[in-house]
């Protein structure tokens, strides 16, 4: 089954991924550290990111779970890894050694740490070890990083769960789960994580080290794999995603209440860890499940448009921080006021990475491998761009 029939998946992973780039365009003026920080930041702005920052990551990683199953289908274990290489390996690479590097270079300026172009800064680009020190990192690509090496960890899982009795017990399990709620058994092993891996994990999104983004974003993939896998529980969330959006709500709200509110950077007591860890994954499970039941309910058909943005999500994740950091560089620079610094780097991130997708990365074969597509026929491509 091809990931484009799922409708439902398709539109999750277009909005998860245009939630992605509005949110790192806004990372400026958050008042959160991030590469290029304005001194002035937007309360409202960082608010509702703080609430979108709970479940964005974990949805793209659910919706991932379920992709990587219908991507597996019944190719051969070595078919599947060769193909996992070429779409996750193979842009990693590229984008660490021609995408991330303008980055890099912008916050060194921007931070006073360097001064000339970006001709006479590439000579160090790769020196120095890794960032923050040196300049070698993946920033913003460590995803595919950490889905690379989670698909390889939990292949056995995913083979297990296309075979017969994998799919039998899994069926038997969407069944139980979605009779008797058991769905909600899943916040426990994010909980455990947050409680028990988080504080001695290191890191964050480096990989080496972060045991507790391993763990948890690994739960989230095969989460992913089992309920949209499941018509059963499709059919459950769509029921209950009123109440699953009730008990996020709910779930948010005592987390704003008693770690997040007036603070910029909450600190945790270790004291209050547990409640954390247990209400954190009450919150992200419920507006996933939420989400995921809406989606089924509405998000059932495909306008002509939806595989055209479907296939252009990958190449613009691949792009996108590169063009907002570059506008963001530019809009501090010229004193940009905060709100409409904002809306400029999202208008600008959107507009730059359309023109760079349409006009280089779609039309011309041999870029297409580079940003996760496929190697379409040179033929077809140029007659597609044709009139009539």
């Amino acid at each position: 089954m091809s990931v484009s029939r799922r409708a439902d998946l398709d539109w999750l992973r277009v909005l998860a991924f245009g939630l992605l780039i509005a949110y790192h365009a806004g990372m400026a003026w958050s008042g959160w550290s991030w590469h290029l920080t304005s001194a002035d930041s937007i309360d409202w702005l960082r608010e509702g990111m703080r609430f979108v920052n709970r479940w964005r990551m974990p949805l793209i990683f659910l919706v991932s779970g379920a992709a990587i199953m219908l991507a597996l289908g019944s190719r051969t274990p070595a078919a599947f890894a060769r193909d996992r290489v070429k779409r996750l390996l193979l842009p990693l690479a590229f984008g660490m050694v021609v995408i991330v590097p303008p980055q890099i270079y912008l916050e060194r300026l921007y931070r006073g740490q360097f001064t000339g172009s970006f001709f006479d800064w590439l000579p160090q680009a790769f020196q120095g070890g890794p960032y923050p020190n040196g300049n070698v990192s993946w920033h913003h690509l460590w995803f595919l990083a950490y889905v690379l090496v989670l698909t390889f960890v939990l292949l056995p899982c995913f083979l297990w769960a296309r075979s017969p009795q994998g799919r039998h017990a899994l069926d038997k399990a969407g069944r139980l789960a979605a009779r008797f709620g058991l769905q909600w058994l899943m916040v426990l092993p994010l909980a455990a994580s947050i409680l028990w891996l988080a504080p001695v994990s290191y890191n964050t999104n480096g990989l080496i080290g972060d045991w507790h983004g391993l763990v948890y974003y690994g739960a989230l993939l095969l989460y992913g794999a089992f309920l949209f896998g499941s018509s059963d529980m499709l059919q459950a969330l769509n029921r209950q995603r009123w109440l699953s959006f009730a008990v996020g709500a709910a779930a948010y709200g005592a987390l704003y209440d008693l770690f997040f509110h007036g603070t910029v950077r909450p600190t945790i007591a270790d004291t209050d860890r547990a409640a954390f860890a247990l209400l954190s994954a009450v919150n992200t499970m419920a507006w996933l499940f939420a989400i995921t039941g809406f989606a089924n309910r509405h998000l059932t058909k495909r306008p002509a448009f939806l595989g055209e943005a479907t296939e252009a999500v990958y190449p613009f994740y691949i792009l996108h921080q590169t063009v907002t950091v570059i506008a963001v560089y530019w809009l501090l620079q010229i004193g940009a006021p905060p709100v409409a610094g904002f809306i400029l780097a999202v208008l600008a991130t959107f507009i730059a990475t359309s023109a760079i997708y349409f006009g280089l990365v779609r039309p011309l074969w041999f870029l297409r491998p580079l940003f996760g597509l496929k190697l379409a026929d040179r033929r077809a491509i140029v007659m597609s761009r044709q009139p009539g």
